[in-house]
């Protein structure tokens, strides 16, 4: 069996477990690994093959090292599972040192950057690219979560995800929508199934970001900016009921919330931003 055959196991295995990041596994494996040891018998693949494999992927991104070392460990304790090796390769391979960063974006970047959204949303090539981007602004949501949003799952002036990042208790994830949001969904096009219908908006974000002059800020830096914002207008614990967190310390910190008072808040959140815009 070779490490492509162990991987398509691998995937049947998360596929059972309902794992919600196995297309981002996929990813990973297909673009880091497969080309290098895919081919490879799993009982020949070595410590040193992994190691260098991971020194090579460092040099590049020490984050997708991590990754890809968290999945080629999970692999093969799945082949020891499975009697097809005694000892994983993987282990005493230590992970890369990961510095947590955070870069919000400021007032003024906000307005330059939605000056590059609204004179490029004009052009096909790049609308649902710049419409992605706006609703990441407007609600604060995870990239993944405008992703893979429907438009069925628009219910009452919600956007109900039920796939999502914090899922762990079942919970769906609300997004409440907002009459600038109401807006942006307006303006999108009904051609697929899925609101926006592309993957990521990745490339427009990097030419918009440096455009408007804050070309280190990155996608997920919108959703830490959106927590900036709100905590303008309203209290850490709601601001976190808008974000979607969903871990069990969190939820019970935020459980008082109503959906009243999440529904205000959005919209008291939604006014400031325009009003960024507007000034």
């Amino acid at each position: 069996m070779n490490l492509n055959e162990l991987f398509d196991i691998y995937l049947k295995d998360l596929k059972r477990r309902n794992v919600k990041t196995a297309a981002r596994i996929v990813q990973f494996y297909k673009n880091d690994i497969m080309s290098v040891l895919g081919d490879r018998e799993v009982t020949d693949i070595i410590r040193g093959d992994i190691a260098s494999l991971l020194f090579d992927i460092t040099d590049r991104s020490p984050y997708t090292s991590n990754k890809c070392l968290s999945i080629l460990k999970a692999m093969f304790n799945l082949a020891i599972t499975l009697s097809y090796l005694d000892v994983n390769p993987c282990t005493n391979i230590p992970r890369n040192r990961e510095v947590k960063r955070k870069r919000y974006i400021t007032n003024d970047e906000l307005l330059a950057i939605t000056e590059q959204l609204d004179h490029l949303v004009n052009r096909k090539r790049y609308r649902k690219a710049c419409n992605f981007i706006k609703l990441l602004i407007m609600t604060g949501a995870r990239v993944g979560e405008i992703r893979n949003a429907r438009w069925s799952d628009i219910q009452d002036n919600m956007l109900v995800i039920k796939e999502h990042k914090s899922d762990r208790l079942g919970e769906d994830r609300i997004i409440h929508i907002t009459p600038g949001v109401q807006k942006i969904l307006d303006a999108c096009e009904r051609d697929s199934e899925f609101i926006i219908g592309i993957v990521s908006p990745r490339s427009v974000w990097k030419m918009i970001s440096e455009r408007a002059g804050c070309a280190d800020a990155r996608l997920h830096d919108i959703r830490h900016s959106y927590a900036s914002w709100s905590l303008q207008k309203v209290n850490l614990s709601e601001v976190g009921n808008l974000l979607g967190h969903r871990d069990v310390a969190t939820t019970q910190r935020y459980a008082h919330i109503h959906k009243e008072r999440a529904i205000e808040n959005a919209n008291v959140v939604s006014n400031h931003i325009e009003s960024i815009l507007r000034n």
